[in-house]
């Protein structure tokens, strides 16, 4: 039993570490980190793709119809993997700055429910108009600036994983305390 315990102890404080690197990475280095993911799942869509349009040239034509979408979806990985890897600024930005419009969409409809809410007699609808108010300009921050607020989520996500890994040695920590005091106790029995 003592065995098993210090293995899965060795093996949690590991991955906690590898969480916290993993963590540090992304908040020190979050733009660097998004074009490697940029790149990486480019060049995996290639090979992807590549893989597809081999198969489909190296099927027995026995059974066509298995393998005929190989060919076409072969082709749009590779293509999609080429422009993830020559344009990753543009698909990095896109993502954020989509995120962006669909919150300052979100605050006009919240403007048009706060106006509803005045119209109906309803006290709160002053608090209902700031945080509409709050939401357009939380989108148009992001839509004017997209690479800083895709940079900030990932920071935010590096430090979540930190907290993450922290926590789990915490964790297997006073777990071991517990462990080794029950086995203690037990033993003394």
């Amino acid at each position: 039993m003592k065995n098993i315990w210090k293995k899965m102890k060795s093996s949690w404080i590991a991955c906690a570490v590898a969480t916290i690197l993993v963590g540090l990475v992304l908040v020190l280095f979050p733009g660097e980190t998004l074009k490697i993911i940029n790149y990486l799942l480019g060049a995996l869509s290639i090979v992807m793709g590549i893989l597809r349009v081999v198969r489909y040239f190296r099927q027995d034509h026995t059974y066509p119809f298995l393998f005929q979408s190989d060919l076409v979806v072969g082709l749009i990985a590779i293509g999609l993997g080429l422009f993830l890897m020559t344009r990753a600024e543009a698909v990095l930005s896109m993502i954020p700055f989509l995120f962006g419009l669909l919150l300052a969409g979100c605050g006009v409809g919240s403007v048009l429910r706060a106006a509803d809410a005045k119209r109906a007699g309803i006290r709160s609808w002053a608090v209902l108009l700031g945080l509409a108010i709050l939401t357009i300009i939380a989108g148009a921050v992001i839509l004017f600036n997209p690479f800083t607020a895709l940079e900030i989520s990932v920071i935010v996500i590096g430090a979540c994983l930190i907290y993450q890994g922290v926590h789990d040695i915490a964790v297997v920590l006073l777990v071991g305390k517990r462990i080794e005091a029950w086995r203690k106790a037990r033993a003394q029995e």
